[in-house]
């Protein structure tokens, strides 16, 4: 994208997102060995930091440019990331989205 086209886009007053072709040529929340994201809601984020007496920032990090994030996640949603598979059998991970 030209410096001219970014500063174009600015100035919009709604959200735009700019996708690299290359990015847009597999889809990677149909790859067999992409785990299960879930967004929790507000109710299973405050549960989840008073079970583990944690705070919001001590959560593993995911950032919003992860190609995950950007398909449907916002600043500061807690994800809950599901494994599964001969290896590692059942796993499950949290990550607030920055």
């Amino acid at each position: 994208m030209t410096n001219q086209a970014q500063k174009a886009v600015d100035l919009f007053s709604f959200k735009v997102e700019i996708f690299q072709i290359t990015d847009l040529l597999v889809n990677i929340t149909k790859h067999v060995l992409k785990p299960t994201h879930r967004v929790l809601n507000d109710k299973e984020k405050q549960n989840l930091l008073k079970k583990f007496s944690l705070e919001e920032k001590q959560i593993p990090r995911m950032l919003q440019k992860d190609a995950i994030a950007v398909l449907r996640m916002g600043e500061g949603q807690v994800v809950k990331v599901s494994y599964s598979d001969e290896i590692t059998e059942s796993h499950v991970t949290y990550r607030c989205v920055w």
